[in-house]
């Protein structure tokens, strides 16, 4: 890293320009700040810039898009993205440009001082952005950040994920966010949910089985991993999946082919593999009810959801949302009130974020007016 580091801060507001100058600016940074594109871009070409803050929302232009432009123009600067619309879509899209940080407004300065420091100390390899991004959750949890920066750095990949969190925390949501900035999106996304499926068709319905494999099988049937081939396979709740059928499940973790029931013939698998649960993997492996080395398989990378009650200051941002998902059921957006939103959050919502959805959801239907109360929750 050189002794001296030259910034450069890019964002329409003069007061953040100032801000930034002043908070970062030292003996070891210099920061150089502008609001035009065209004169952001000459500085680049023409200065030694080692870290270019850029916010998303600017005037004449997207952020996220300078950043995937720029980041092949001016390969040796590290960029990062500012906004204060902190949505896992913006932190995805961020991470997948080319951006090596999120950083959420208003800024905490000796944090974001000391990434820049951190980061010009390495390189990371290029990505590209994805298509429009299905899913989109406004957060102020730190911890959930942190998460989206990790969908965008390792969605592109193949590797296999362990998403890990209480019941209704919404670990399908994160695996259907990694398959969609994944390079499988054009692809099929199977999510199976293991307590639904009962012991004895389990094998059945993962793997398929021939015509006349066991008594009621009248036919050949394709199997959920067999459907997902190409794609993607979300196993939720993988700690339901029974001691025997984790041998056969590690055994396409490990060879990428599977028999179905009955038959010799192998079928060659190209599929990413993501499992969520919601219980302790490593508790059950001492009780020799979860074998170590599929868990080991499974869990190269993990995400560990926080409950709700650990980011309650995204309480309001869910609210809004779950109002505008369920407008139709009185043709317009309720809007909730303060007696209402109070309530909401001192409750401790031990069924997370799946309670909150049920609970706006028939709020909405109690509510005789525009404005959900404390009564009609």
């Amino acid at each position: 890293m050189n002794e001296f580091l030259k910034v450069l801060v890019i964002d329409d507001e003069e007061n953040i320009l100032w801000l930034l100058k002043e908070g970062l600016e030292n003996d070891f940074i210099e920061v150089l700040t502008t609001t035009n594109i065209e004169q952001a871009a000459n500085i680049l070409e023409r200065e030694h810039i080692d870290v270019c803050l850029v916010d998303i929302f600017l005037d004449n232009a997207n952020g996220i898009e300078l950043v995937d432009r720029w980041k092949k123009t001016y390969a040796g600067v590290n960029f990062i993205i500012m906004t204060a619309q902190n949505t896992s879509s913006n932190v995805i899209n961020s991470i997948n440009a080319g951006a090596l940080d999120f950083f959420p407004k208003p800024f905490d300065l000796e944090k974001l001082r000391n990434k820049i420091l951190e980061i010009c100390k390495k390189t990371e390899p290029e990505s590209t952005m994805g298509k429009e991004f299905v899913y989109d959750f406004q957060t102020s949890s730190q911890k959930m950040l942190d998460i989206y920066k990790l969908i965008g750095r390792i969605a592109k990949t193949n590797i296999n994920v362990l998403i890990q969190g209480e019941t209704g925390t919404g670990k399908e949501v994160l695996a259907r966010m990694i398959y969609e900035k994944s390079n499988r999106s054009d692809k099929p996304f199977v999510a199976i949910n293991m307590p639904a499926i009962p012991d004895e068709l389990m094998e059945s319905e993962l793997f398929g089985h021939v015509k006349g494999s066991f008594t009621g099988a009248v036919s050949d049937k394709t199997g959920k991993f067999e459907q997902a081939n190409g794609g993607t396979i979300f196993l939720d709740e993988i700690s339901e999946l029974n001691y025997s059928l984790q041998s056969k499940l590690l055994r396409i973790l490990q060879e990428r082919e599977l028999n179905r029931l009955g038959s010799n013939k192998t079928i060659k698998l190209d599929l990413r593999i993501i499992a969520a649960t919601n219980k302790n993997l490593e508790n059950l492996i001492k009780q020799e009810k979860f074998r170590e080395d599929l868990y080991y398989r499974l869990n190269v990378v993990s995400m560990d959801i926080p409950p709700l009650r650990e980011r309650k200051e995204d309480i309001p941002f869910l609210v809004n949302h779950f109002l505008k998902k369920y407008r139709d059921l009185k043709g317009e957006v309720l809007s909730i009130g303060e007696d209402a939103m109070e309530k909401i959050k001192k409750y401790t919502w031990p069924g997370n974020i799946r309670e909150l959805e049920n609970a706006i959801q028939s709020s909405i239907i109690q509510s005789s007016g525009s404005v959900i109360t404390a009564d009609d929750l």
